[in-house]
């Protein structure tokens, strides 16, 4: 009995850790293209969209959760860069807005966005900030460090099974965005939480076959 309640205890604080989690699907307006193609064309299903200038994309994913965080710039990987780059004159002047769908109910710590800062080169600045649900994290101006970095959005607590992320961005710029992860609890066991789980209760009945 003693063992039973341990098992469950074991499964279920494994399951309230916090970790990041997996995004299902991501539905947004397709990126541009320039010197490079900056859309998304890894995207699945593609539906034949994948490679057109601000196609609506929905029901896959790609660049944005592949874990892929870009160490170089938009321009030092040719034509097939793993970036995803919006340009205001291809959004009519909008913000872009990608809605993450997790597939059940999630609470969200924290979100990390992987952008770019060419400082001007190639017209691409880092973005003026990014939300997620409404929660505002402004971006300071960067005219010194031309190189990718992290910002992360912490504190949030939203509890929902999507949430949007909006990417504002300098009139007349470039924004590029090569990663975006969120970190939190799951309702459902995320599959690298259920089998440190497994594991754990494994061990756990091993040890007490071999004391008996």
């Amino acid at each position: 009995m003693k063992l039973r309640i341990f098992l469950s205890i074991l499964v279920l604080t494994a399951w309230a850790s916090a970790t990041q989690l997996t995004v299902s699907t991501y539905s947004m307006y397709n990126g541009g293209t320039g010197s490079y193609d900056y859309r998304d064309f890894t995207y699945v299903p593609c539906n034949g969209v994948c490679d057109v200038t601000s196609a609506p994309l929905s029901g896959g994913t790609g660049k944005l959760t592949d874990g892929v965080t870009p160490a170089l710039s938009w321009y030092q990987y040719g034509w097939w860069t793993p970036w995803v780059g919006w340009y205001t004159p291809y959004t009519n002047e909008t913000n872009p807005i990608v809605t993450f769908n997790f597939g059940h109910t999630v609470t969200i710590n924290s979100v990390t966005v992987w952008v770019d800062n060419t400082i001007g080169y190639g017209g691409v600045y880092l973005p003026q900030g990014f939300s997620v649900d409404g929660n505002y994290f402004a971006i300071p101006f960067d005219n010194v460090d031309p190189n990718p970095r992290a910002y992360t959005l912490s504190g949030l607590n939203i509890t929902a099974d999507s949430a949007d992320v909006q990417f504002f961005q300098y009139p007349g710029y470039w924004i590029m965005v090569g990663e975006v992860t969120f970190n939190g609890t799951s309702a459902v066991p995320e599959p690298a939480t259920m089998t440190l789980a497994v594991s754990g209760v494994a061990l756990a009945w091993w040890k007490r076959r071999k004391a008996h």
